[in-house]
């Protein structure tokens, strides 16, 4: 029975160490603040306070809307320009959609090439 349980062991650990050995790839985006939607930061957007109601007559239905999750709750409506964050029925937050106008790819790096 012990040699059956160290064998199971052995083999466990094994699969971790080659588990954790591979390193995940990916592209890393780097957007300068300065280029982060400046032609957007005079869109008229919701206040901090305004409720639902006020938010849609002043700027239409949204084009979705999550449901509200947590406690308390918190639910967002996502227009063409900017996402409003609503806690219960008020307005908590709005946040600008980013339209960055110039991309830098930069590869990562931690990226491990395949051999």
């Amino acid at each position: 029975m012990r040699k059956k349980t160290f064998a199971t062991l052995i083999a466990m650990f094994a699969s971790a160490t080659l588990l954790t050995t591979q390193q995940a790839q990916g592209e890393v985006l780097k957007i300068p603040v300065g280029q982060q939607s400046p032609d957007l930061r005079t869109v008229a957007r919701p206040t901090q306070g305004m409720s639902k109601n006020a938010v849609r007559n002043q700027f239409g239905d949204p084009q979705s809307a999550r449901e509200a999750v947590g406690e308390p709750p918190i639910s967002s409506w996502s227009y063409e320009n900017f996402n409003v964050y609503f806690e219960g029925n008020h307005v908590i937050h709005t946040v600008l959609k980013n339209k960055p106008k110039k991309v830098i790819r930069v590869p990562a790096k931690d990226a491990n090439p395949q051999h």
